[in-house]
């Protein structure tokens, strides 16, 4: 049986490096979100909250950092693939009731009570305006909200995640361009933390089908990421020119909705291209098979078994770990070309095809078989030294010559096989793999000029031994294959 032309030290591709990375991410900017609501929250228990952090008299409001503090927790997984635990949903749904009462109080309910009794644990003297805003409240009831019904359905809890960041990313340019009705009642520091728990709630989905084209390490996965980048910097020098040039508030919103709407066209086309790139990988890979295999008998070819010589004479120790021997078989087929012209060359290939596959039988997962030729076969034991390799080339000499046959008209007539043995040790005086190949076809040359059927090895004072039928597979038919 052929093996997999590739050698051991190759490296395998890691097609979602990208989405391994987005996964470790999350798990910091979680932490990152959690540590600075649990340092906001004790200053604010203590009054000692920087003036840095109250951006015209608004303050963080103590429920926007709990309600922070809490969900940061939940998000955190130190592990990349933990699942969603029932203490976990529980804490999502604590945040979500919070941002739903704040909700009702702010568009339904006369009174504030319970933002009020939140401000008890608040200080300092200046927080008599701060509030709890709506942007605020509605980012963290559909964040929640994202977060506890994605094990139901991704898809819904990728949609409503992103409809979440939209008011955070509106505030953001809103700063950015001092557009104070953008951002509202949101503090910087509560939009900091809003940004850092929203982006881990976002780097979630990195498994799931809606991100896995973005975040893959295919040219596509390459070009998509480049193109939502240079879009986030066209947007940010677009908002600062337009900011420049015209007084309106309308920028904020413009500016996030072209950036959510740049996010949504690459994440729509994403499978489109993914399908057309796994498409492609699939015809390379056929291309590259066909390439590297003999149509007929589905063996490797000579370029496939040249590259592999040619990888072994540039890496040492490219075949495998602890094998200094390579066992070398060059096989012909005797009286190969009175087959094609008595019955054609449809029997002639059908007796190719049945000679393969009783190679294939007879030989290990490890061992390399190839067409060499027209009619000849080359054989590589990983492994082998010379008396193994000689005691496998009379098993595939007699096993061919006891399963296939040809009918010439007469008679069924056997098939038999030439065979010339050489042996490859790395780090020997005996050259190289290629040279012990070249070896091998000396040694069937001299089979061939002295009878065919038999083997001849190119050392003279190797005995040739007699096939051992205990190496045959277990359960191997004993009756000759016909080929008609």
């Amino acid at each position: 049986m052929s093996v997999a032309m590739q050698p051991p030290d190759g490296r395998v591709h890691q097609a979602y490096g990208p989405a391994v990375r987005v996964l470790r991410v999350q798990s910091l900017l979680a932490l990152s979100a959690l540590l600075l609501a649990l340092a906001v929250g004790l200053r604010e228990l203590t009054g000692r909250l920087p003036d840095v952090l109250l951006a015209k008299g608004n303050g963080p409001h103590p429920i926007s950092v709990i309600a922070i503090l809490i969900f940061s927790a939940a998000l955190y997984r130190p592990g990349l693939f933990k699942a969603q635990t029932p203490w976990r949903r529980a804490l999502f749904a604590i945040v979500f009731g919070m941002a739903l009462v704040r909700l009702v109080e702010i568009f339904i309910l006369p009174a504030a009570w319970f933002s009020e009794i939140a401000m008890l644990l608040y200080r300092s003297p200046d927080s008599a305006d701060m509030a709890m805003g709506g942007n605020t409240a509605v980012a963290l009831l559909l964040l929640s909200l994202g977060a506890l019904i994605r094990p139901v359905s991704s898809t819904a809890a990728f949609l409503v995640t992103v409809l979440g960041l939209v008011p955070v990313s509106y505030a953001i340019f809103s700063y950015a361009f001092n557009y104070a009705e953008g951002y509202g009642a949101m503090s910087p520091i509560t939009l900091v933390m809003l940004t850092l728990a929203g982006s881990s709630q976002f780097c979630v989905f990195a498994r799931t089908q809606l991100l896995r084209p973005l975040l893959s390490a295919s040219p596509w996965g390459r070009m998509a990421r480049l193109q939502l980048g240079a879009a986030t910097v066209g947007i940010l020098l677009l908002g600062f020119l337009f900011h420049t040039r015209y007084e309106t508030g309308i920028s904020g919103a413009l500016l996030s909705s072209v950036f959510w709407m740049s996010v949504v066209i690459l994440l729509a086309a994403g499978p489109v291209f993914e399908r057309i790139e796994r498409e492609r990988r699939a015809l390379s890979q056929e291309m590259e098979r066909q390439a590297r295999h003999d149509p007929l008998t589905g063996l490797l070819n000579r370029r496939a078994v040249r590259d592999y010589v040619a990888a072994c004479q540039e890496h040492e120790g490219v075949l495998k770990a602890g094998c200094d021997h390579v066992g070398i078989i060059l096989a012909d087929v005797d009286y190969f070309k009175r087959v094609n012209d008595s019955v054609g060359h449809a029997v002639g290939d059908a007796v190719l095809c049945e000679v393969a596959e009783q190679m294939r039988r007879k030989l290990r997962p490890s061992d390399l078989v190839a067409r060499w030729g027209g009619e000849e076969f080359l054989i590589l034991l990983p492994g082998a030294d010379l008396a193994r390799t000689m005691s496998m080339a009379q098993v595939l000499r007699t096993g061919v010559a006891s399963h296939v046959a040809w009918d010439n008209g007469e008679e069924r007539e056997a098939i038999t096989l030439s065979m010339g043995v050489a042996a490859y040790a790395h780090g020997g005086s005996a050259g190289t793999l290629e040279q012990a190949i070249q070896r091998a076809d000396g040694a069937l040359y001299d089979a061939k000029s002295q009878g065919r059927n038999r083997v001849l090895c190119y050392d003279d004072m190797v005995a040739t031994p007699e096939a051992d039928d205990s190496l045959l597979p277990e359960g191997f038919p004993t009756r000759k294959t016909m080929v008609h």
